[in-house]
């Protein structure tokens, strides 16, 4: 039994076992530091395989740091109650600027029910609306699909923006996502989580239809509203540095 665990470019050495003696017995057990480092790659798969970004792995709600507590002590309830209470409750994060935190916080929301053992994954609208489209030509994407339909928390990110999403002018894809959210949202009711630059009524009914903006606000009466990145920083007070 190898004692010691060294990565392959020998950067890392961790002590993997102790010998204890237990019951009059001398045994191997697990050191904390091989303990650790093992759930640390787990928990770096399990980000991989649903898409979320690895740099969440050792975040958690109380690294947000805007001011709005109140928000964050919801989404812990959320991940807290989430089988008994939540699990088909969606989620809209907006904010009309960039690097207010919606996709992160939103992505430590999943990587928190993955550690519950929730599947979980993460997907791009303009994405999204591609493989959708493609199916009945590609069967190939069907199973990638079926991740976005089946999992039991996904995270839908940059939402609703026609600047980062390819909508023609014919709008033939849109009916695939109407099909495909009014199926999750209402139908088989998994938790859904957007993130957007635009609030649920400025979503362009031109582009994705009134239908779809009329599902989104049924569907989500509580959108969640970030903090434009101007207001945090004048939210800061000076004083708070030596406090």
């Amino acid at each position: 039994m190898e004692t010691y665990f060294k990565d392959v470019e020998n950067r890392l050495r961790i002590r993997k076992y102790d010998i204890q003696e237990i019951d009059g017995e001398s045994v191997y057990v697990e050191t904390p530091e091989w303990k650790e480092y093992k759930n640390s790659q787990k928990t770096l798969y399990c980000l991989s395989s649903s898409n979320l970004p690895p740099h969440v792995a050792k975040l958690t709600l109380d690294d947000y740091i805007g001011k709005d507590r109140d928000k964050i002590d919801k989404l812990k309830l959320y991940v807290e109650k989430f089988e008994e209470k939540f699990h088909s409750v969606h989620l809209y994060f907006w904010s009309k600027e960039n690097g207010t935190q919606k996709t992160t916080t939103a992505s430590i929301v999943g990587k928190l029910l993955l550690e519950k053992g929730k599947s979980v994954q993460f997907v791009l609208m303009g994405y999204l609306l591609k493989v959708l489209s493609e199916e009945k030509f590609n069967p190939e994407v069907t199973e990638t699909i079926n991740k976005y339909r089946n999992c039991d928390f996904l995270i839908i990110d940059d939402s609703f923006d026609k600047k980062k999403a390819t909508v023609y002018k014919s709008g033939f894809q849109i009916p695939f996502l109407d099909e495909f959210l009014r199926t999750r949202l209402e139908v088989q009711r998994r938790a859904t989580c957007f993130s957007s630059n635009f609030s649920i009524p400025d979503i362009d009914e031109e582009v994705f239809g009134l239908s779809m903006k009329s599902l989104i606000k049924r569907a989500i009466p509580d959108p969640f509203l970030f903090s434009s990145s101007y207001e945090l920083r004048n939210d800061f007070n000076v004083d708070d540095l030596w406090s």
